[in-house]
């Protein structure tokens, strides 16, 4: 999911004004005064809010924690967390925000950094028309004062987020078990099924399963290592990789979207599952898959916080990790809808492509651009396919061909499954933001058909969907799939 800050772009246009006015009216000693004050009054308020990003990021999951090394090398558990004590969210409340255009106007702090840094919060999904953000037990009733001080109405999506975290974990287990309480014979023999969320060995498991059934066709790549040492793996299919055109399909770069790379897995068995009957569309094809992108952020959410979103490299902040993936490639960097601070959702990194994960889908995609002509990447939630651009307040030349496409699987999804999603330009739908994966495909590489899909739900259960759902889910994620090869075709 895209968190967006794009009200800094306001913010700096409310400067701009302010500093042409300045120099008209600085002769006049009562306008500097005010200003002078104006100027402490902001500053003062800024130094309390990062007092307060570092009070609470205790409390968020960001903080550091040693790690010591196990001996089995090719281990997921190589990295075992020695203070490890997964973090609860008894009593948090999951919240829509409406009516924050008003606030966003008058403001200079954005309204997600306040309620993440001052109340507690945890935000899930922000674009121009509403806010979800997760509120603490201990911050409800303040954060509710400050919001209606503000008039901006709270809808309840959820009452408690660790019941929804609980019963994902228990209906998973009751989906898979038989009477007698046992886990039911596996589909796959790497235990592959979609009836639960898969840790990443699993995944890893059912692609080199994939790679041994379909030797002629298939080729397993790791194309890099995280700073946790876990490969970072790609499944190539294609029956003639030199000439046919190639689909990229990608998930999991937020670790606690878990439809994400459960949506990519089931795509790699649906292209599999019966290839010679597969339409020319589909076997004229070369396939690059990567389930997860984000494996060290993906264990964390499965071991100790089920709302991590960045990876788990370290910064230079002494407490916190992670950077966003998806802010951390090299278009729009310093665009709007990103953090600088280490401890945010939303963190950047240093620098473009920092990070070893971005480096190696960068070099990867670099490598293989000729005849790449779409670029899927899915994300959790919303229930939206929308192209580019999303670092910038305007759309592609050919929008109205990525417009048509998107319209024609938003179609087919509502025929097929009854759900209603979006198909829009990223900007108008999820607000302003640089750095992501999608922009960067586009604009470096040329690829034509630029995707980001964002899987179900619209917000009641949001990352955490019941396991009831993911086949449903993931066959939408597939009718997407199939109706851009048929375009490309």
């Amino acid at each position: 999911m895209k968190t967006s800050r794009n009200t800094r772009r306001k913010c700096n246009l409310s400067r701009s004004t302010a500093t042409t006015t300045l120099a008209t009216t600085l002769r006049s000693p009562s306008t500097v005064l005010f200003i002078l004050l104006t100027v402490i009054t902001y500053r003062t308020y800024a130094l309390d809010l990062d007092e307060e990003k570092n009070q609470f990021i205790t409390n968020t999951g960001n903080q550091k924690k040693q790690f010591a090394p196990t001996t089995t090398v090719n281990d997921e558990t190589r990295y075992l967390d020695v203070n490890a004590s997964p973090i609860h969210y008894d009593g948090t409340q999951l919240w829509r925000i409406h009516n924050i255009t008003n606030y966003i106007d008058e403001n200079l702090i954005p309204l997600a950094d306040i309620l993440e840094y001052k109340y507690g919060g945890n935000v899930w999904k922000a674009n121009v028309k509403f806010l979800d953000v997760s509120i603490t037990k201990d911050h409800l009733k303040s954060a509710r004062q400050f919001l209606k001080q503000n008039h901006m109405p709270v809808e309840i999506l959820n009452e408690n987020v660790q019941k929804l975290i609980d019963d994902e974990a228990a209906m998973g287990v009751n989906l898979t078990s038989s009477d007698f309480g046992k886990r039911t014979r596996k589909s796959t023999a790497s235990g592959m099924h979609f009836k639960d969320y898969h840790d990443l060995d699993t995944i890893y498991s059912f692609m080199r399963e994939i790679r041994g059934k379909y030797p002629n066709i298939c080729r397993l790549y790791s194309i890099g290592k995280t700073v946790e040492g876990r490969d970072l793996k790609v499944l190539r299919i294609s029956e003639n990789p030199r000439d046919y055109k190639k689909i990229w399909i990608d998930g999991g770069i937020h670790a606690r979207e878990w439809v994400s790379p459960a949506t990519v897995t089931f795509i790699l068995y649906k292209l599999l599952a019966n290839w010679t009957d597969q339409p020319d569309y589909i076997r004229r094809k070369t396939w690059y898959i990567m389930p997860v992108m984000n494996p060290d952020g993906y264990e964390y959410s499965r071991r100790e916080n089920r709302l991590w979103r960045k990876n788990r490299s370290p910064s230079t902040h002494e407490q916190c990790y992670g950077v966003d993936l998806n802010r951390n490639f090299d278009i729009g960097w310093e665009s709007y809808g990103s953090s600088t601070h280490p401890c945010s959702d939303t963190y950047r990194g240093h620098s473009p492509a920092s990070e070893l994960e971005t480096q190696a889908v960068v070099k990867f995609l670099t490598k293989r651009k000729f005849n790449l002509h779409s670029y899927l990447t899915f994300h959790s939630y919303g229930q939206l396919m929308v192209y580019p651009w999303a670092y910038r307040a305007t759309k592609v030349k050919d929008a109205n061909i990525l417009q048509r496409v998107a319209n024609t699987a938003v179609q087919r999804i509502a025929k097929k499954t009854h759900q209603n999603y979006r198909a829009a330009v990223t900007y108008e739908v999820l607000g302003i933001a640089g750095g992501g994966s999608d922009d960067w495909c586009r604009a470096a590489l040329g690829t034509p058909y630029v995707y980001t899909v964002e899987l179900r739900d619209r917000g009641h259960y949001g990352f955490i969907l019941p396991p009831d759902q993911i086949l449903e889910t993931a066959l939408e994620g597939y009718i997407i799939v199939d109706t851009v090869a048929q375009a490309i075709n």
